[in-house]
């Protein structure tokens, strides 16, 4: 018994270690390359490809009923095999209506976002979109199937097509729509790669399973995380758009230039735990009815591994970002010092907060991402009235944070089951 445990926990680790070192090579390439990106394209042009972005963000909380998220939980590839054939239809579904809306209200779309420039790009936004929930698909099936090599090379070669693409057309073509072009391709290939160097084509097939049975058996799913996590991108993409049509594509492309930057690393290790996490925690919820002893592991793994660099980040990130990207970047590191409370609290909560999934309590977890909704437009509100930068920003971190302790407090009481809960 003995054995088995540390074996488990050793597998538990040696996964993790193989997905951080996938994802850290993944996120070494855009920052790596950051310095070059930012000498080619203005804030201007990234605060377009934000723009852009965003919009996708929002559309794609739609795009698979969020059942992609039900793949870890059958016991029988049957039932998975539904559950994908759901999401299929759902992302087409998705996608053509994106499509017809764009062809018919392309112009007052534009005039909306306060920015003319993007109008030939929405007619992208579907394929994006479909790409983007496809994408998250066989993420899924790869984590269900525990490849966690395959789901590592996968994200290098993203993240080495997107840099690939951005960096070759803004050199020969000096144009914006190389941001844009890197991101699409990085996606397309990835797919690709993956349909060709892994047998997930198997869950592809006919099954047996009824679709209506999944789609009824899962409905919490659809029910309560769309709106949940569509009040959460919301929440996170409404800076954006709110910064661009307030204080201008040069404002919102050094704060979302800042955000990426430093959600590269944040991913790094935040994403890989919680890939890793949902399976494992996952595993011992079916088996025990809790996953207190996994949650409290992972709680002490992210505190260990971001307290240092976010203790940097709040007292030198002016310098840093002035150095390394140009001096007139450095304002963004001005942001990235207001925004670090809130992001080191992202970090954190972002694997654990999967607890929610398992336990199926996505209700609560609507409650909270309404309450972030609610809090981060009162916060932004105040920063347009105030015309300040900085008040807005501070607002924002200030309201998040609060919101993000809640939400860890809360998903330690549900790892340890639904009976030993009280909410």
């Amino acid at each position: 018994m003995y054995s088995n445990l540390t074996k488990r926990k050793s597998e538990y680790t040696k996964n993790i270690l193989t997905l951080m070192t996938g994802t850290g090579i993944a996120q070494l390439i855009p920052v790596l390359t950051s310095p070059i990106l930012t000498r080619l394209y203005s804030p201007e042009d990234f605060g377009l490809i934000a723009l852009y972005l965003s919009i996708v963000s929002i559309v794609s909380v739609f795009a698979t009923g969020r059942y992609e998220l039900a793949i870890m939980l059958p016991k029988t590839n049957s039932e998975v095999r539904a559950i994908i054939k759901l999401s299929c239809v759902i992302i087409f579904v998705v996608s053509f209506t994106t499509l017809l809306i764009v062809m018919i209200f392309n112009n007052e779309i534009a005039a909306m976002l306060g920015n003319k420039n993007i109008s030939t790009w929405l007619y992208f936004i579907p394929l994006s979109v479909a790409l983007t929930g496809f994408y998250q698909l066989v993420n899924y099936i790869l984590i269900r199937d525990k490849q966690f090599s395959k789901l590592a090379k996968n994200k290098v070669v993203v993240s080495a097509v997107n840099a690939g693409g951005q960096l070759g057309v803004g050199y020969f073509f000096k144009t914006s729509f190389g941001l844009l072009l890197g991101n699409i391709s990085g996606q397309l290939i990835s797919i690709f790669i993956i349909i060709k160097t892994t047998k997930i084509k198997r869950y592809f097939k006919a099954t047996v399973y009824p679709i209506k049975g999944v789609a009824y058996k899962y409905k919490n799913f659809p029910k309560y995380d769309i709106p949940s996590v569509l009040m959460n991108v919301l929440a996170n993409q409404m800076p954006l758009l709110i910064l661009g049509k307030f204080f201008g594509l040069g404002i919102l492309g050094l704060y979302s230039f800042m955000y990426k930057i430093l959600m590269m690393p944040i991913n790094l290790l935040s994403n890989t735990v919680l890939d890793v996490f949902k399976q494992k925690a996952s595993e011992d919820f079916n088996n025990s009815g809790e996953c207190t002893k996994i949650y409290n592991k992972t709680f002490r793994k992210l505190l260990l591994l971001g307290c240092i660099p976010f203790i940097i980040l709040g007292l030198y990130a002016p310098e840093l970002f002035g150095f390394v990207f140009g001096s007139k970047w450095q304002a963004a590191g001005d942001y990235a010092q207001i925004m670090t409370p809130m992001l080191f609290l992202k970090f954190i909560v972002n694997p654990l907060s999967y607890t929610f999934y398992i336990v199926q309590k996505q209700n609560i977890d609507l409650f909270f991402q309404v309450m972030l909704f609610i809090l981060t437009a009162c916060s932004l509100t105040i920063g347009v009235l105030f015309d300040n930068i900085n008040i807005t920003l501070i607002c924002f971190s200030g309201t998040s944070s609060l919101i993000y302790l809640i939400y860890l407090g809360l998903s330690y009481r549900y790892s340890k089951g639904i009976a030993n809960s009280a909410v």
